[in-house]
């Protein structure tokens, strides 16, 4: 794993990129973490998916890559450049909305 965060790191034409990306928010005084420490790079042409259970903070991530909301700590990047405002290039279709709702 430690190689992978290696390359990670060193990617410069990562379309979108995370480093150590953090998401906490406060519910009634306490602080509820979201996402900790995720580092993901997306290079030119290629597809990833983004699994796991309900909850676990795929939707936040998608949502911090894109620009759509900030990180609370951690670098957003687009090619190698800090993202600033939405992603040019991204977009987002969520299941529940992208899903026949009689199709199981």
């Amino acid at each position: 794993m430690a190689n992978a965060a290696a390359q990670i790191s060193a990617s410069t034409d990562a379309v979108a990129e995370v480093r150590r990306v953090s998401k906490s928010y406060r519910n009634d005084g306490q602080e509820l973490l979201v996402l900790r420490e995720v580092s993901l790079a997306v290079s030119p042409g290629e597809v990833v998916a983004v699994l796991g259970p309900s909850g676990c903070g795929k939707s936040t991530l998608l949502r911090i890559m894109t620009g759509l909301i900030q990180p609370t700590t951690g670098d957003v990047l687009f090619h190698g450049q800090s993202l600033r405002g939405l992603h040019p290039g991204a977009a987002i279709v969520f299941q529940s909305f992208a899903l026949y709702p009689w199709l199981t």
